[in-house]
């Protein structure tokens, strides 16, 4: 398939180039803005499937990296004698979970931004070798400084989250990105099923399996070491792959290496026009004056001048576009977040103070078992929807769900208050409320990668994209730290103090989530 080029003027180079042979068959202009054409009849981009591979790959880096040590991270703590109340454990292993956020939340942004300067290779190999880095000095910690380092350190270099959205806008378009931006959020569920098998199978792994490791002074000394070196494997086999295979995207850097290749064929047509191998005006001027159709390897990027404006962080903020998407994307997290937090604790809570009273293995299995259903509802569900509501509606259909889900909570814990002196219908109930509403959850997460389209459309121009990505991911990251603390005090006081009968906390939740509704309905896509 041949690419079809924009025209071109000699100041503005615009070159239309695929990934893997994939081309760009259709213009990226908005198909919502041409109310002439119908949707139906226009012909969706091929997806670079070979890229959006290596991409699912790192982004599957992170999760395991993050979620490796939960099964774990209490015992350690104990073990490395932090405290001597055993109260305070989950106090410091707590900590040690948040820092990763904190840390990210002040350099994520920055990652972006410079994503946006130096190009999205550099910066996406540089955060791959900080979660290794992290994830090898975590396992090999003898102390509680050490490790609240290692997992600083993790959080710090990892900002590949808002580059690789990045780089999905701009291999993808309009036809195409509702199949490639659920991928990222079904891969952060597939490497959070992994990483804690990996934790939990390869902790200790010197006494569990004596046969294999017993020998190795060093799983002995430092017994999470293992999985810790595992997951970090896996991340340096992700680094391998992107090297080698990952393209430049970054618009900018695309035509710049367009350029060169094109100059340099230029003089090995004319050797007689530079002395030394430099590259002369006069090959340069020629490589820009024509159509560049040599054979370079290709992006799915329309290339713009590499001059064009970049706004300012300020500005960034100051944009009303800008701005409304993020204040719907922190309370989609903030939201999220908080549900994560207080629907454990509402199904350990007993069931005479409105809980269900269920173990830890039992609440693990119901949210395993909807993990999976979210990677089929990332997947399949998102794109279907998509195709007939669009990206705005899917937004705020999916924020619709959370305040029903923060109503019926409640609901299903005074039911099983209600039938406690009859065992089978009461189990009916628990698992009927622990089960469906952790579903409802999964279905009301496809608002994330709607989110992710309309900060994509919220962006100025394709040489910003990395700064507005940076900029969603960090109010993301206040969201996730603030979200937890707030939700599980709003929750402890609710309970203790019983408001409201200990419903105060759903109460509030159904507030902050109508609230979301109301903001997400206020985000608006930019039509090019």
């Amino acid at each position: 398939m041949s690419c079809v080029s924009r025209s071109q003027s000699e100041d503005d180079v615009r070159a239309v180039v695929g990934t893997s042979g994939v081309c760009s068959p259709v213009n990226s202009e908005d198909v919502e803005s041409q109310p002439l054409l119908a949707k139906g009849n226009v012909q969706r981009t091929p997806l670079p499937v070979f890229q959006l591979a290596i991409l699912c790959l790192v982004r599957l880096a992170e999760p395991i990296a993050y979620t490796q040590i939960f099964p774990y991270v209490n015992a350690m703590v104990e073990e490395l004698h932090v405290t001597d109340n055993p109260a305070d454990i989950g106090f410091y292993s707590g900590l040690v979970d948040s820092l990763f956020a904190v840390a990210q939340l002040f350099t994520i942004f920055q990652w972006g931004r410079l994503s946006d300067r130096i190009g999205r290779r550099p910066v996406i190999l540089t955060g791959l070798a900080g979660v290794a880095a992290g994830s090898l000095c975590f396992g090999l910690s003898t102390s509680f400084n050490q490790m609240l380092l290692g997992r600083a350190m993790a959080g710090a270099l990892s900002g590949n989250v808002a580059v690789v959205s990045s780089i999905i806008g701009e291999i993808t378009d309009k036809t195409n990105q509702a199949q490639a931006f659920p991928l990222t959020g079904a891969f952060w569920c597939i490497g959070a099923i992994i990483g804690p098998l990996i934790g939990g199978t390869l902790s200790h792994p010197a006494e569990r399996y004596p046969e294999l490791f017993g020998s190795y002074e060093i799983l002995k000394d430092k017994p999470y070491f293992l999985a810790c070196f595992v997951s970090s494997l896996f991340t340096l086999f992700s680094i391998a792959v992107a090297y080698f295979f990952l393209e430049e995207t970054l618009p900018s850097k695309v035509l710049e290496n367009k350029l060169k290749a094109a100059a340099k064929a230029d003089l090995l047509r004319s050797p007689c026009a530079s002395s030394y191998g430099t590259l002369t005006p006069t090959a340069t001027q020629k490589a820009r004056s024509r159509n560049l159709s040599i054979d370079t390897p290709p992006t799915c990027v329309d290339t713009p001048a590499p001059k064009s404006a970049k706004p300012s962080t300020l500005s960034l903020i100051l944009d009303e576009r800008i701005r409304n998407v993020l204040i719907a994307g922190f309370l989609l997290s903030f939201i999220c977040v908080g549900f994560d937090t207080v629907f454990v604790l509402w199904a350990y809570t007993p069931v005479n103070l409105g809980g269900l009273a269920r173990k830890p293995a039992d609440i693990g299995y119901a949210l395993s078992s909807t993990g999976f259903l979210g990677i089929v509802i990332s997947l399949f569900t998102f794109q279907a929807l998509h195709a007939r509501f669009g990206t705005k509606r899917i937004y705020t259909g999916s924020m619709c769900i959370w305040p029903v889900i923060f109503a019926l909570i409640p609901a299903f814990g005074w039911a099983a208050n209600m039938l406690k002196d009859r065992q089978k219908e009461m189990l009916a109930v628990i698992w009927t409320g622990l089960v469906g509403i952790s579903a409802m959850s999964r279905l009301a997460a496809m608002a994330f990668s709607a989110n992710m389209m309309v900060v994509k459309s919220a962006a100025p121009n394709q040489e910003s994209l990395g700064s507005t990505f940076g900029l969603a991911q960090s109010v993301a990251c206040v969201a996730r730290a603030a979200g937890p603390a707030f939700a599980s005090s709003i929750f402890a006081v609710s309970v203790d103090k019983k408001l409201l009968g200990g419903n105060f906390v759903w109460v509030v939740m159904v507030l902050v989530a109508l609230y979301g509704v109301s903001a997400t309905r206020k985000v608006e896509e930019r039509h090019e």
